[in-house]
């Protein structure tokens, strides 16, 4: 029973840190996504260029790279060309149908990232901001 209570009661908890973490916002703020800070993240690229161009993920999260595009593509991060805001977006070059995935540090910031093989084209440009994911316990109360 014990056992019990401490499950309904951590659910609980869950359930009411998520209402405080704004879930009755009518809308996300400027160039936000709606699902804002999510724990996983994919990206597109096609011959439109990379989709989302701008989103967001959680520390710890993961962002998966899928090239849909007839053409290779390899994301770097910036700054060109040291590549240090986010190193887990430096890609391998991923030829049409390749797929890869990072698992992003838990830090707060913005990063950039482009196509190494079309630098110049923003099409294949864009940010991804990285917010510190909340640290959770278990058990012990």
């Amino acid at each position: 029973m014990t056992g019990l209570r401490k499950s309904v009661s951590g659910a609980v908890m869950g359930l009411l840190s998520l209402a405080a973490c704004g879930g009755g916002s009518s809308s996300p703020g400027p160039a936000m996504a709606p699902d804002q800070a999510s724990s996983s993240l994919t990206l597109t690229l096609s011959s439109a260029g990379v989709s989302p161009k701008t989103s967001s993920v959680s520390g710890n999260g993961s962002v998966t790279i899928t090239n849909s595009d007839s053409v290779a593509h390899q994301l770097t991060s910036n700054p060109d060309p040291q590549q240090t805001d986010c190193p887990e977006l430096n890609t391998p070059m991923l030829a049409p149908g390749d797929q890869f995935t990072a698992m992003i540090s838990n830090r707060d910031g913005t990063c950039g990232f482009e196509d190494r093989l079309n630098p110049t084209d923003s099409n294949f440009q864009g940010t991804i901001t990285v917010t510190i994911s909340p640290t959770t316990t278990s058990g012990g109360y």
